[in-house]
């Protein structure tokens, strides 16, 4: 089973490709090179296949780029809505809490990370804090959550062209989304950075035109000067009340791809700085959204507000169909994110990652890869003293050419033939990704359905749950920590439960 390691810089390694500034202290990383050559000889052995671990290409714009493309999406939508179904004075209140909590459970992810940045997806990250059982468990929740939010990506693009250019059935639309989003499936982080900012643009296109249509619209429906009808508080039943907090929190579903990216960065340090920035933006993007959507359409406003965009009298139709618009190319910059993650934790399981060659004698099990998790279940059969044998620092390390001249030709040979099947293969299950998603999308019955399960079966799970019980088991419990566990569940058990009542 190949394995991960990192190759730090040492005094006598080869420099040829510097990746990032050296800060390593060569008295504890051991260079990459020197310790091959310990467990291998001349004779041409058969060697092991590893995976290299390398710092990322993104910076600091580029990463802020794709978390906000990440948390600006399908929930935008939905934001007036959950504020409906809640009222002024609970709606909001929900809003701000999700905000803090999700952004505080995403830190906890952030400092786990910091114990070895070579944690690079989400089920890495659970499964070093929880062990193997732990992270094949959430491993599971992790693809149904991942899949809920392409599928509702799909859904709200073919239904906002549909409504804006019936050329096409809602159906046909998702097909044709599929062409169209092959090529983003294969580029890289630091490349999807400009899908996601195009994104962005889309988003605050449609923030200005919501609120331009609000000011200049005289009359309600559409009207901020004549405001529709709204509720000081709870006023549809328990059961849309228990839909708001899935409906709100899918909006802040990004802890699945945020381990990927700071993988990808050239500065992992950075990344605690950059998540607090993208929510701070998404806070008050959500809360413009929220606020203008339920004045201007009150108690009647759509599971999608750019519906009501779309219908309200008195507005250019021309500017109306350029909102639907941004909505419809919203969501195809980011479904080439979604499928990310869950490409990765695919390519890991299945063992489809780059590999090199290294000595069948040196140590390199899985420990290398990540340390062993803190409840001891990435043992894997091997010992301690082993496992500590080389312990790299990831975040400072450069790429040593290890010296294929240490093999057999038949093992060369073995291992070219399989990087090459890998590089075949990796393509067509991002490819077979897109494929059942568009597939899930017209099974889907509505927007608000997917949106509000999304949230409140799954996301509460992935966002708050998880992270939270993985902080606990490495970094200990505090009061604060069982409130929230206990709270977000009861609230995402209730929502789960009104979700499929409604």
């Amino acid at each position: 089973m190949p394995t991960e390691v990192s190759f730090a810089q040492g005094t006598n390694a080869d420099e040829r490709t510097p990746l990032v500034k050296n800060n390593a202290n060569p008295a504890v990383y051991a260079p990459a090179q020197e310790f091959l050559d310990d467990y291998s000889d001349d004779s041409g052995e058969e060697g092991r296949e590893v995976v290299i671990w390398k710092p990322g290409k993104s910076g600091f714009a580029a990463t802020l780029l794709n978390v906000l493309g990440d948390l600006i999406g399908t929930g935008l939508l939905a934001a007036p809505i959950a504020i409906a179904h809640a009222g002024w004075v609970l709606g909001p209140l929900f809003l701000l809490i999700i905000c803090f909590v999700t952004l505080f459970t995403l830190k906890i992810l952030i400092r786990i990370i910091e114990k070895d940045r070579r944690l690079r997806n989400f089920t890495d990250v659970i499964g070093y804090a929880l062990g193997g059982r732990g992270e094949r468990i959430v491993g599971v929740l992790f693809v149904i959550e991942i899949a809920a939010w392409i599928i509702a990506l799909i859904v709200l693009y073919a239904d906002s062209l549909e409504a804006v250019w019936p050329i096409y059935t809602s159906d046909q639309w998702k097909v044709i989304g599929l062409v169209v989003i092959i090529p983003t499936l294969f580029l890289p982080l630091r490349l999807l950075s400009y899908s996601s900012a195009v994104g962005i643009f889309s988003t605050a296109s449609l923030i200005a035109i919501l609120i331009f249509t609000g000011i200049t619209t005289p009359h309600s429906p559409g009207s901020i000067r004549e405001p529709a009808h709204t509720d000081l508080w709870p006023a549809h039943g328990w059961v849309k009340l228990g839909t708001v907090f899935g409906l709100l929190i899918a909006g802040f579903g990004g802890h699945g791809l945020i381990p990927n990216l700071i993988h990808d960065m050239k500065n992992p340090k950075q990344a605690d700085r950059v998540c607090e920035i993208a929510y701070g933006i998404a806070m008050l993007v959500y809360f413009t959204v929220a606020v203008f959507g339920y004045l201007m359409y009150g108690t009647n406003v759509s599971d999608e507000v750019s519906k009501d965009l779309a219908r309200t009298p008195g507005v250019s139709p021309w500017l109306n169909q350029f909102a639907v618009w941004m909505v419809a190319i919203n969501p195809l910059t980011k479904i080439a994110l979604g499928v990310r993650p869950l490409a990765d934790m695919i390519f890991g399981y299945f063992n489809l990652h780059k590999t090199i060659l290294v000595p069948q004698g040196a140590p390199t099990p899985r420990y290398i890869t990540r340390p062993s998790s803190p409840v001891g279940s990435f043992t894997d059969g091997e010992d301690e003293e082993s496992s500590a044998a080389y312990v790299p620092d990831p975040a400072t390390s450069q790429f040593v050419d290890p010296g294929a001249s240490h093999f057999s030709i038949a093992a060369e040979s073995r291992h070219d033939q399989n990087e090459r099947f890998k590089s075949i293969v990796r393509p067509c299950v991002r490819l077979g990704l897109a494929i059942l998603f568009v597939i899930g999308a017209l099974l889907v019955p509505s927007f608000e359905t997917v949106m509000s399960l999304l949230g409140s079966a799954f996301a509460v799970a992935t966002m708050i749950v998880i992270p939270i019980w993985a902080g606990g088991s490495i970094f200990g419990w505090t009061w604060y920590d069982w409130a929230i566990l206990i709270a977000s569940s009861i609230v995402g058990t209730l929502g789960t439960i009104a979700t499929f009542l409604h």
